[in-house]
């Protein structure tokens, strides 16, 4: 697809990164632990390479329909009408997405930082600055996040110090949990990952060769898994076993009992740029719930559409933000709908692309 909007194949690894880093990065290893204990660094590492795996099947897709987004394969492989139902339901589920993102973010903040202040003025907020960069051409949001993503260096650099009071010898023996609760502890982890999929959203706007394409997002994931992986690691050798399980952000509590010269409190300096990353996530998403609006709705362009969605947003996470039961019930609903949106139906259009002949070519040379 030639537009002016175009991005590089450089840009696209910095929208993938900023896309999946997010929420993971302070639950991850409390959840992984619960399922397979002390191998819960294994077991992100082997969810890694389960999304490791199914961006390779994305790629094939999106190579067969190089000028189309997952909204206009949806249409050609499945049809006029199931084609534009199912791309309701992307819209949707990507309004739920944002919802929880949104949720987590002001629940994290709210217990760490901004303890009185009323849920729904932390939720506006966010929402003005979705308004503010959602609806800018991807270019643009590219731009962005490449600058914003060198914060990334630093969430690493801040945790580094933990390693002079960990204990190596938690993590053994390794294996102990068995393969069941590795594998079930992977199955977790691969919801961490999610934002590769973006790849099905815009791939037609990406210079380049495919398989340039492909080296970024692959390397995207494979530095979201060595972070994940490295994090999930430091909790347990930090951590004893007995206090992993009643410890819900490692991470924080992690840098909280870290100190420097110039800096008091670590854990706070961590979540500055933490946020960074949830709001880069949450805007991402917002983009594409509103680019399918514009697709369902045939309009040129998808910024009258991006204030309906993020007031959708905003109205869905404000109950659940008040509530942890309702919180509870919105990630369920997310993690079913991903396995269906993101795993499911990609998935069903690659199998049901080879069953149509010939190929697409691309509009831009190269």
């Amino acid at each position: 697809m030639k537009t002016k909007h175009n991005i590089t194949h450089i840009q696209l690894f910095f929208l993938v990164l900023q896309t999946q880093i997010g929420i993971g990065v302070l639950s991850l290893p409390y959840n992984l632990y619960g399922i397979s204990g002390r191998d819960a660094w294994i077991s992100a590492i082997i969810g890694g390479a389960a999304a490791q795996a199914v961006i390779i099947l994305f790629w094939l897709l999106v190579k067969k329909f190089p000028n189309q987004s997952l909204f206009e394969i949806n249409t050609t492989l499945l049809g006029k009408y199931l084609g534009t139902i199912i791309n309701y339901g992307y819209i949707i589920f990507y309004i739920f997405l944002s919802s929880l993102i949104a949720v987590l973010y002001v629940n994290v903040l709210k217990r760490w930082i901004y303890h009185e202040t009323p849920a729904w003025v932390l939720i506006v907020l966010l929402s003005s600055v979705a308004i503010y960069f959602a609806k800018e051409n991807i270019r643009k949001m590219a731009r962005f996040f490449v600058l914003v993503s060198f914060l990334l260096i630093f969430l690493f650099l801040l945790t580094i110090n933990a390693y002079q009071t960990t204990d190596i010898r938690y993590i053994f023996p390794i294996g102990e949990s068995g393969l069941i609760k590795i594998l079930l502890g992977s199955k977790e982890a691969i919801m961490s990952y999610l934002g590769f999929e973006i790849l099905l959203f815009l791939y037609p706007y990406v210079e380049g060769k495919p398989i340039q394409a492909l080296k970024m997002v692959s390397l995207s994931n494979l530095i979201v898994t060595v972070f994940y992986a490295y994090i999930t690691f430091t909790s347990i050798v930090f951590f004893s076993p007995k206090e992993m399980p009643i410890v819900p952000e490692p991470t924080l509590y992690l840098l909280k009992a870290i100190t420097y010269s110039i800096i008091e409190r670590v854990d706070l300096v961590f979540l500055a740029i933490w946020v960074v990353s949830v709001i880069t996530s949450g805007l991402m998403y917002i983009y594409i719930a509103s680019t399918g609006m514009q697709r369902v709705a045939k309009k040129k362009t998808h910024r009258p559409f991006v204030p309906v969605v993020v007031a959708a947003v905003t109205l869905l996470a404000l109950s659940p933000a008040k509530s942890d039961q309702l919180t509870e019930k919105l990630s369920d609903a997310v993690n079913n709908g991903a396995y269906v949106f993101v795993f499911g139906i990609p998935i069903l259009l690659l199998l049901l692309s080879f069953f149509r002949k010939g190929s697409v070519k691309r509009d831009q040379p190269l």
